[in-house]
């Protein structure tokens, strides 16, 4: 079971109460992954509970913060993730979501929330005195939101625990079984894999980088694989081990090519070389923006280059088109 469920993040979207905590919790536990509350990540974060955020704040202050979180998990990978209930008001918070995720939304009844909910202190948006009726008001203003973000939609209005987290998995396995079908096209298996600080381009050294951001790259870089006709991922870390540990995964979904900027692990990180000298069945593109042979010294020398098919530097972002073009006639 687990092997089907390498790929994506598994993400709960949902009205408050409709149990993304308790079930995208007892999912991880089955998964063995970690288990990412949004909510609860952010009240850590500021020391204060959401209630007290709304009071203090106000509303658009926690959104803002919500949204700054999507952005960070727009780039994880292998995790459980329960959203707040208000995620789906913001269209980039799903765009981000949607990068290495699977979305699910876990709708409900109104009553069903409100026996969920109705002891909960922590719910500033339902201080009411009819909280049935705001949570049927909210649900059905949402409604379309929950619907059209998602990818898959689970029915948990029973409110038993077990059985729904049985219904998640089977909805997830009949997903990517129909996925894995849609994908017996012959199209290429092609992955992005970016280290550390690339996904600071746009605030690090403009005069080096250039003033696109990341995700503006990254866009480019998509609409000239969906031209090559590539099945493309694109995956960013800032760590070393997670750069090898995806590198590995490439090999176990017989990946076809893949582009790789590895930063600044370039110079020195013989832990990803070897990664890359391990799956030398798949050809690897390295790609830099700036020139690095005209830089800092240290920069000069690449330990990964020797292991890959070939080298793009000094074109900008356009090196990760050349890149993906590279690769055409480097797959088998």
């Amino acid at each position: 079971m687990n092997r089907i469920y390498t790929e994506k993040n598994i993400i709960f979207i949902g009205f408050m109460g409709s149990g993304k905590t308790t079930i995208g919790r007892k999912l991880a536990m089955i998964l063995k992954r970690k288990f990412i509350d949004m909510d609860m990540q952010i009240q850590d974060f500021y020391h204060m509970s959401i209630n007290d955020m709304f009071k203090e704040y106000g509303e658009e202050f926690f959104r803002e913060q919500e949204a700054s979180l999507c952005g960070n998990l727009g780039r994880a990978y292998k995790k459980v993730i329960a959203t707040g209930g208000g995620v789906v008001l913001k269209p980039e918070n799903i765009e981000n979501l949607k990068k290495n995720g699977i979305i699910i939304y876990l709708k409900s009844t109104p009553e069903s929330i409100y026996e969920n909910t109705k002891f909960d202190k922590n719910r500033p948006l339902l201080e009411v005195d009819d909280k049935i009726g705001e949570i049927t008001r909210l649900m059905e203003e949402r409604a379309d939101l929950y619907e059209n973000s998602a990818d898959l939609v689970v029915d948990v209005s029973e409110r038993n625990v077990d059985r729904c987290v049985q219904n998640v998995i089977d909805s997830i396995t009949e997903y990517l079984n129909d996925s894995e079908d849609t994908k017996q096209t012959g199209s290429k298996k092609v992955r992005i894999i970016n280290g550390p600080n690339i996904n600071f381009t746009g605030v690090r050294e403009r005069s080096v980088y250039g003033n696109l951001n990341y995700s503006q790259i990254m866009d480019k870089a998509k609409e000239k694989a969906a031209e090559l006709g590539y099945d493309i991922e694109i995956f960013q870390s800032n760590h070393e081990g997670e750069i090898v540990d995806y590198i590995q995964k490439c090999y176990y979904e017989k990946v076809n090519g893949v582009v790789i900027n590895p930063g600044a692990f370039t110079h020195y990180s013989y832990a990803i070389r070897d990664a890359i000298s391990s799956v030398s069945q798949i050809p690897f593109v390295e790609v830099h923006m700036s020139n690095i042979h005209k830089r800092e010294e240290f920069r000069h020398t690449s330990v990964t280059a020797p292991v890959c098919a070939g080298q793009m530097c000094g074109f900008g972002s356009l090196g990760y088109e050349l890149g993906l073009i590279a690769l055409k006639s480097l797959m088998v």
